[in-house]
């Protein structure tokens, strides 16, 4: 009788954030200063000390083969530690239990690790998230380095840490981490022109009937229609509405603060979300401190925008049902028509608006598969692999990538002006099958795309 595999799976160890220079003075023995945050919050603080002090050891050894604070990844047998300097002096550092299976030899009981499962630079992009977030809505570190009427400077920007990262760490599911994350992307909707202007002039018409209101967001079934933001600080936010945060504040209050880059400088916004009108959601970013009375400019936009939101998610609905498509065909949910798991799959992903699509589930999607539509995670990992490479060498325009792996996928990438598609095909096929179904699916989803 075999005992059966006690398998542990990928997990965060700690994550911490922490700054030399707030260290001790001459004359002073205390090292906990440099610590601003620390997670699991009931370390104690000798285990804390020795962690930043490694930390800065690797990043000071690091320094000695570079000429700037470029380590970002270090991996041992056991775990996987991810270091990012946001700001100038400021280090977050993540680290990850490496996966392992417990298995039994003749000689007892060892743990089999699968460090290739964790790719760098999908987590490298879940670390700088997590700052993009904080620095979405409260401001850069430094920013809140400031003394208020009860605390010195530091002690309010540790209290910014632990008030906003205790709750998005809780969150943080990292074993549903994928290419998506190394994307950095959002899903669109496209419409025809004639719905799309419609929404383009029903946005003119609110930020010119109300003042206050500089950018919209509009979206459609989770999806978005139009944005006035640069794409990563879209991406952040539809991040951020996505997350069960957004479901707690959503609850408590219409409105918070936002900080949005324009022209290379961060400016701080006000933003409201309108209620949920049907399958369509209204983002709004007001100047901040134009609006005295919040609460009456909520209800009145309310007033004003639900029936004209009732009227185009309406038919918005009836051309998306009329086309025979719906929502998912321009996102990666995954509800393709065969949804089979070797069914021929597509993602495109175009970096200059950060937007992707496909019928791969992935994400949170992948995990509300009935069919099992999602992709094994080797799969994903040399998806990322392939992007990385494209991002790596610029200088060719166009490029054409195909790779078979041991278990019979096909994996097509093709890129041209820094966009990209990959094309995953999972069948015994010959090269001349793969290259006739890659035209296929390109000929069908992305046709003038590509040359």
């Amino acid at each position: 009788m075999t005992n059966p595999v006690i398998t542990a799976e990928l997990s965060l160890r700690s994550f911490y954030i922490f700054n030399s220079a707030f260290g001790p003075k001459e004359g002073e023995a205390s090292e906990e200063k440099k610590v601003l945050f620390y997670h699991p919050q009931d370390t104690d603080i000798d285990t804390k000390i020795k962690d930043v002090g490694l930390s800065e050891a690797i990043i000071k050894f690091s320094n000695t083969f570079t000429k700037d604070d470029s380590v970002q990844t270090m991996h041992t047998q056991k775990t996987c530690q991810f270091y990012y300097q946001p700001e100038p002096g400021y280090w977050m550092i993540m680290t990850l239990n490496v996966p392992f299976d417990r298995k039994t030899r003749d000689t007892g009981d060892y743990n089999e690790y699968h460090g290739d499962t964790i790719h760098d630079t999908i987590f490298r992009s879940v670390l700088r998230q997590a700052y993009r977030m904080f620095r979405m809505f409260h401001g850069t570190f430094q920013d809140n380095l400031q003394p208020n009427d009860e605390l010195d400077a530091q002690a309010n920007l540790i209290g910014q840490l632990e008030a906003f990262y205790q709750s998005y760490i809780l969150h943080l599911q990292m074993k549903k981490c994928d290419v998506v994350d190394a994307f950095g992307s959002v899903q669109y909707l496209p419409l025809n022109q004639l719905l799309f202007l419609r929404v383009q002039n029903f946005i003119n018409m609110i930020e010119a009937t109300f003042a206050p209101i500089k950018h919209c967001i509009f979206l459609y079934s989770d999806q978005v229609v139009w944005s006035g933001l640069n794409p990563t600080d879209l991406y952040t936010l539809y991040e951020y509405f996505h997350s069960p945060m957004f479901d707690h504040l959503a609850q408590s209050k219409q409105t918070r603060p936002a900080y949005v880059t324009e022209q290379g400088s961060i400016k701080r916004y006000t933003l409201m979300v309108c209620r949920k009108v049907q399958n369509i959601s209204l983002c709004l970013l007001l100047d901040d401190g134009a609006v005295e009375n919040e609460q009456s400019l909520y209800l009145e936009l309310n007033a004003v925008v639900n029936p004209q939101l009732t009227s185009i998610s309406t038919d918005i609905g009836l051309h998306l049902q009329s086309s025979g498509e719906s929502s998912y065909s321009f996102g990666c949910s995954g509800n393709s028509k065969d949804d089979s798991p070797t069914a021929p799959k597509f993602i495109f992903f175009n970096e200059l608006n950060l937007q992707h699509r496909g019928t791969v589930r992935l994400g949170q999607m992948q995990y509300q598969s009935v069919n099992g539509s999602g992709l094994p995670n080797d799969v994903m990992n040399l998806i990322v692999d392939l992007l990385d490479d494209v991002r790596s060498n610029r200088a060719s325009v166009m490029d054409e990538t195909i790779v078979k792996t041991h278990d019979d996928y096909w994996i097509v990438k093709r890129s041209c002006n820094s966009r990209h598609v990959f094309i995953i095909l999972n069948k015994s096929s010959t090269l001349i099958d793969v290259t006739e179904e890659t035209k296929k699916i390109l000929d069908q989803h992305v046709k003038g795309i590509f040359f």
